[in-house]
């Protein structure tokens, strides 16, 4: 009987059967790597070529040399090899930026494709406006909040301008000058769903379950009114856990679910006002 679920082992260069086990094929050029390594660490010591990625500023495509060997003129040539790499100031500028970016993203433990994402849109950015050294942190946390909300990532930029030390009047100013600059295309079209904010915000509460469903089935009607368009979305997020923590006779204030949700109460109260005086709420009792 004929396998037909197999599977390559580049490692060993075999086909193997995976329902059986069995080898099907045995290759004669062996694809994997000479050598072997039995713990990540000792895989990335290993690798002779690293993974093609936009988190540095080459891509990745630069050759480390070995300084395992213990000789003055392995440790001269990498020192030199790290400095050709990075190159001029302009080079110096965007490695410095990444680092910013690559620092931030681990903090708040981004996906590895939302990280690819915003270090090219970091990179798009510093292109066009060749930003000034003290505005490189800046630019990596714009870069990340585009990224956030291409991959549909519920994010607080308040919350990340208080947590990184960064003026909030010079990141909107940043931000208005990549708006109206930079080609992004999607990235900047992309909006984050406000149901994304949700469970955090309900959670934060303490409020039950059907707070939840309702504030979800409010955000949905919004949306299908086109009334979420051009608004933050943790704000209306909020202020639908408002109406909703009402609605299920569990009512918090607007200053409890503002702290919930790190969002102002002014932004509850304006959202809630837009709710309330665009949306009609049926209440079955």
């Amino acid at each position: 009987m004929q396998c037909t679920n197999t599977v390559f082992d580049p490692e060993r260069g075999v086909v193997i059967c995976a329902d059986t086990g069995e080898v099907i094929e045995e290759m004669n050029i062996d694809v994997g790597p000479e050598w072997r390594a039995y713990t990540p660490e000792e895989y990335m010591e290993r690798a002779r070529t690293s993974t093609i990625t936009q988190r540095v500023h080459d891509s990745g495509l630069a050759t480390e040399i070995d300084t395992s060997i213990n000789s003055y003129k392995s440790k001269r040539l990498a020192i030199l090899q790290r400095k050709t790499r990075v190159g001029g100031k302009a080079n110096k500028k965007i490695v410095d930026a990444l680092s910013h970016l690559n620092h931030m993203a681990a903090l708040l433990n981004l996906p590895s494709q939302a990280i690819e994402t915003a270090a090219t849109i970091l990179k798009k950015i510093f292109t066009t406006l060749q930003p000034r050294s003290d505005k490189l942190k800046i630019l990596a946390l714009a870069s990340i909040v585009l990224a956030a909300r291409r991959h549909n990532i519920p994010i607080r930029v308040k919350e990340l301008i208080t947590r990184f030390d960064i003026s909030e009047e010079e990141y909107w100013k940043f931000m208005s000058e990549v708006y109206f600059k930079v080609n992004l295309g999607g990235e900047l079209k992309a909006y984050v769903d406000p149901r994304k904010f949700l469970p955090s915000i309900v959670n934060n509460l303490g409020v039950s379950q059907k707070v939840f469903v309702i504030a979800a089935k409010i955000i949905d009607s919004l949306k299908r009114e086109g009334l979420t368009e051009g608004k933050d979305p943790a704000g209306i997020a909020a202020a639908s856990v408002y109406i909703a923590s009402i609605l299920a006779d569990e009512k918090k204030t607007q200053k409890q679910v503002a702290e919930a949700a790190n969002v102002t109460e002014v932004t509850i109260r304006n959202r809630y006002r837009d709710i309330i005086n665009r949306l009609t709420i049926t209440v079955y009792l």
